[in-house]
């Protein structure tokens, strides 16, 4: 297998188009879907945006496959602009789009291949006894970058939200603007060679039919998205606050299931160890000898980021200032 190293790489506009196939990356040799076709095909998963697989081609280049649903509705012209914008956005700890395929029926995002998996199976599939540990300051390595990801997909995807005016010319507030994410959450969290985090899945939000966003979209599983259909970028925080209690405790969130039913609702048990005085012990005991005090001090900004109310969460640059600042401290 040949790595390729496309983190740096740029994109011409438009992309180059490989018959049905779009490369968006100059620094990548040119294939096109028959070779997608003719890989050497293994599954990674199943999400709810659609399902992966890992593609070794035969000129030496593996990538990573997605076969997008729930996008039916999505015109060709609309796609296009819309991905080759991600496309374009280069950031250590985000890992953009390098080519796809559009047809009515379906719809393909290529990506760099990530060997080292998800943060999902590192902490909770690989149960095999040469299995990766991800030790304190690997998981606060993974910290630091997810927060450097997500302020940045805030800065660049980020919408201001808006006022209306009425016909009787009162103005009210416009309904918030979508999660600069949307669907933030450990399975989307890959590790690369180094073991540095980087995010997918992030700004499919406007591609996504209204009627199965709420089930395709992490973000939906916040208390505004559970109780109101409603979500922001305070949302992205929610699922941020998730994401570090699930670091911490390494515990698999009740969150991520559609009924709730198994894993542990990280949300409630950190809120209310924190009310008590008792988060010390909500520590994984496989990194509190190496980092307790810097692990609950992590834990507080996740359930901070967790409030069930949006409005007094965290912002994105307080929560990643936060972390930068527990980061350096523990360095």
């Amino acid at each position: 297998m040949v790595a390729v190293d496309v983190a740096g790489g740029s994109s011409s506009h438009g992309g180059r188009r490989m018959g049905e196939f779009v490369l968006l990356n100059d620094h990548i040799p040119a294939f096109g879907l028959p070779d997608l076709m003719k890989a050497s095909a293994e599954v990674l998963g199943n999400g709810t945006l659609g399902s992966a697989y890992k593609a070794a081609m035969r000129n030496g280049v593996t990538v990573a496959v997605k076969r997008l649903r729930d996008m039916n509705r999505v015109g060709r012209e609309e796609f296009e602009q819309h991905v080759q914008m991600l496309g374009g956005l280069h950031h250590p700890n985000v890992l953009p789009p390098v080519g796809y395929h559009y047809r009515k029926e379906e719809k393909l995002i290529v990506s760099e291949y990530m060997p080292r998996g998800s943060l999902l199976y590192i902490l909770h599939g690989d149960q095999s006894p040469n299995r990766l540990i991800l030790d304190w300051q690997g998981r606060l390595r993974v910290a630091v970058g997810v927060v450097r990801g997500l302020a940045f997909l805030h800065e660049r995807l980020g919408i201001p939200a808006g006022r209306l005016v009425s016909m009787d010319g009162a103005d009210f507030d416009a309904p918030p603007p979508p999660p600069p994410y949307g669907n933030l959450k450990s399975g989307n969290i890959l590790l690369d060679a180094d073991m540095e985090p980087r995010l997918v899945d992030y700004g499919f939000f406007p591609l996504v039919n209204a009627a199965q966003a709420p089930q395709a979209m992490f973000a939906f599983r916040s208390p505004e998205g559970t109780t109101r259909g409603v979500v922001s970028a305070r949302s992205d925080v929610y699922c941020l606050g998730v994401v570090l209690l699930e670091l911490v405790t390494g515990r698999f969130p009740s969150q991520y299931l559609l009924n709730a039913r198994g894993g542990t609702d990280v949300v409630n048990w950190a809120a209310t160890a924190v009310a008590e005085g008792g988060e010390r012990d909500l520590v994984d005991p496989a990194i509190a000898a190496a980092g307790r005090d810097a692990a609950v001090s992590l834990l507080r900004v996740g359930v901070r980021c967790a409030n069930p109310e949006p409005e007094r969460r965290l912002s994105v640059a307080e929560a990643a200032s936060m972390v930068e600042e527990i980061g350096a401290g523990a360095s």
